[in-house]
């Protein structure tokens, strides 16, 4: 079962009148049952984007009180948990909807991104390939994919999913950056240098990929670029170096 339909990136403005919509819907009672279902499901999509997560739950939870069997439902109601700090609650959500549709690429992403979340980065691949092999054009599942490469240090495979993703959308600057980290940590200087600098054209503020290139531009030999870089990322972000280092990279 799929969510009904909720429109994508409109304004806060434009979602609370969506939600006002569907709020007329349910109080209404020459809406049907089914009418009202809905719009109950669709505003708790609504509450959820506009951050209103325990409102969220309340709806979805009521919808699946008649509806037990909506995946999507299950799915929109496990986001809004973990954004409400409920990780076991959500990943059960994400578990139900796909043990009813093992093809639910929302869930198998999101349940990746928990699976991420709590390191646990070889499952996190495995939902992100079924997911991939139901939508292979699906960017972000390939970025994701990527990631969970990276932080189990198979850096060739990672470089081959950023370098997909980037077929779909090439304009992604932490894409870019990641994959010249990657290209950094197989002794690929010069790829490296090139993703990098192109990721920060493209987001000149992020210090992430600053700071690499930094370390990136010292081991190449070019201590005084290297050391411009470190230190230009250390004035917006002065825990670079631990940041950095959790990502597994020196």
């Amino acid at each position: 079962m799929l969510v009904p339909w909720v429109a994508q990136g409109q304004g806060v403005t434009n979602l609370d009148a969506q939600i006002s919509a569907r709020t007329r819907i349910i109080e209404s009672r020459q809406s049907t049952r089914d009418e009202q279902l809905d719009a109950q499901a669709e505003r708790g999509v609504l509450f959820r984007k506009t951050g209103r997560f325990d409102l969220a739950i309340v709806d979805l939870t009521e919808v699946l009180r008649s509806r037990p069997q909506a995946d999507d439902v299950l799915v929109e109601r496990g986001m809004a948990l973990k954004a409400t700090q409920q990780p076991d609650a959500a990943m059960a959500d994400f578990d139900a909807a796909l043990r009813i549709k093992a093809d639910n690429t929302n869930a198998l992403r999101q349940r990746a991104a928990e699976y991420r979340a709590r390191g646990r980065f070889a499952e996190a691949v495995r939902d992100l390939n079924r997911a991939i092999g139901v939508d292979p054009q699906d960017p972000w599942a390939a970025s994701e994919r990527g990631l969970d490469h990276f932080s189990l240090h198979e850096y060739g495979d990672a470089i081959v999913d950023f370098s997909r993703a980037l077929e779909l959308t090439p304009s992604s600057a932490w894409t870019i950056a990641f994959r010249g980290a990657a290209q950094y940590q197989l002794g690929h200087y010069d790829a490296a240098l090139a993703d990098l600098d192109r990721a920060i054209e493209l987001d000149a503020f992020d210090p992430w990929p600053i700071y690499i290139r930094g370390l990136v531009k010292r081991k190449a030999g070019d201590s005084q670029g290297g050391e411009a870089d470190l230190k230009a990322a250390l004035a917006i972000w002065p825990d670079a170096a631990a940041g950095v280092a959790k990502d597994g990279i020196r």
